[in-house]
């Protein structure tokens, strides 16, 4: 497969926007291509910095000036695509880091304590843009599985938390809840500890942390972390993290885990069945 179409599964898997075909056949790049999962690792690194950017006020004029920067490149984002409100994707958002990145990092230095991966994005119209789509087609008469948790304090909760809400647009995210025990293994306050490091974000971003849980030596070695072991001491969070997809869906939303609106989602009874709702996906991204 030529370049450009591989890097076109990487941004449509930070999006989450592929197919299952394409889903499949990212999956099987990734176990064949070293070159591959180091690309990877890259846009999974540069999405998670992105993700960790606190609010900041921006100079006058920063926008102007980036766009200035950018606009002689041939894919350059037209200023008209940045008006407020607008959703705009990861491809872009890398772009405009490039040009971006000295500048938004001083500014957050100064004006706000240093950002951790897992805090919530300034981008979050971006964030909410990675749910796939939603048509009305998909929301049949009689589908109420969801029924019972919409009307909920529980739901009231989860579109409060812009973490939470955020997080539960993640199709892949969805899918994976809906194992019991994998919610159990998150509820877990010890795994919530561990997902609030940065260091563990950092260790599992790493191109070979999925063949290290198949080497006994290297699993060994992984064990001496403490965080990594609390994660790894849980059979269904360590089956999990096998899957790339996974992996990058836990890295991007860490910090809806230690959100008291999430652990009240996953212990209420009708949020099993409400996962797998199209209507539940449409009212958590604002579609009625």
């Amino acid at each position: 497969m030529i370049r450009h179409e591989f890097e076109a599964l990487l941004h449509g898997a930070l999006d989450n926007t592929l197919t299952s075909v394409e889903r499949a056949a990212l999956a099987r790049l990734l176990s064949e291509s070293r070159e591959a999962r180091e690309r990877a690792a890259e846009l999974t690194e540069l999405a998670a910095l992105i993700d960790s950017l606190g609010p900041v006020e921006a100079p006058a004029g920063l926008a102007a000036s980036v766009l200035a920067q950018v606009s002689h490149r041939p894919h350059a984002v037209r200023p008209s695509t940045l008006q407020r409100g607008v959703a705009v994707n990861k491809k872009i958002l890398f772009g405009l880091a490039a040009a971006a990145a000295v500048v938004l990092a001083v500014i957050t230095y100064y004006s706000n304590p240093p950002a951790t991966v897992g805090t919530e994005a300034t981008i979050g119209a971006a964030q909410r843009a990675q749910a796939p789509q939603i048509n009305p087609s998909d929301v049949k008469l009689g589908d109420t599985s969801a029924q019972d948790i919409l009307q909920t304090e529980t739901f009231d909760a989860i579109m409060k938390d812009e973490s939470v809400r955020t997080a539960l647009m993640d199709a892949e995210l969805r899918g994976r809840l809906q194992d019991a025990e994998l919610r159990g293994a998150l509820q877990d306050d010890a795994v919530r500890g561990a997902l609030a490091s940065p260091e563990l974000i950092r260790r599992l971003a790493d191109p070979g942390f999925a063949r290290s849980l198949e080497d006994p030596a290297a699993m060994k070695k992984l064990m001496e972390d403490s965080n990594l072991r609390v994660m790894l001491n849980k059979r269904a969070l360590a089956d999990a993290l096998r899957g790339a997809e996974f992996r990058l869906s836990l890295i991007r939303h860490a910090r809806a885990f230690s959100s008291d609106a999430m652990m009240r989602a996953m212990k209420d009874r009708g949020f099993s069945a409400a996962l797998n709702s199209p209507r539940f996906a449409a009212d958590l991204a604002g579609r009625k």
